[in-house]
């Protein structure tokens, strides 16, 4: 029987969210059995802006050459725009970025982690939720 958790993942407008890893690992596979794309990001790896960027090309499958030359795009603008376009990068019914390691990403940078917020939520405004964010604790 799904859970709370499957259900606002695949349905819910509300783009971020959290869990305990139990919680997730007990989803993970009827996510993909729902045909639902999770993207992992570890949060010991996000120490700044541009970890943060580069992190979520890499995790939302960035085409080469979509932003130049360049491995990721180092902005906020281009950023918001993976949002966007993670859809047709990486074709699915639903999609969830998860940050594992949540507590320690919170306890450390605090401020990279409340930007990530932020640019979620500016990026999902005003639109039902496409892809969602998930803290895994």
């Amino acid at each position: 029987m799904p859970t709370q958790l499957f259900f606002d993942l695949t349905t819910s407008a509300v783009p971020v969210h959290s869990c305990e890893r139990h919680e997730f690992e007990t989803i993970e596979a009827e996510l993909a059995e729902n045909q639902v794309a999770v993207m992992p990001i570890d949060g010991t790896s996000l120490r700044c802006r541009d970890d943060l960027f580069r992190a979520f090309a890499v995790a939302f499958r960035k085409p080469k050459g979509w932003y130049g030359e360049e491995e990721y795009a180092p902005n906020a603008d281009a950023f918001l725009e993976y949002v966007d376009d993670v859809e047709q990068w990486v074709p699915a019914k639903g999609r969830v970025a998860i940050i594992s390691n949540a507590e320690q990403f919170w306890r450390e940078q605090p401020r990279i982690a409340a930007l990530l917020v932020e640019l979620w939520q500016f990026a999902t405004i005003g639109r039902s939720a496409k892809t969602h964010l998930l803290f895994v604790w």
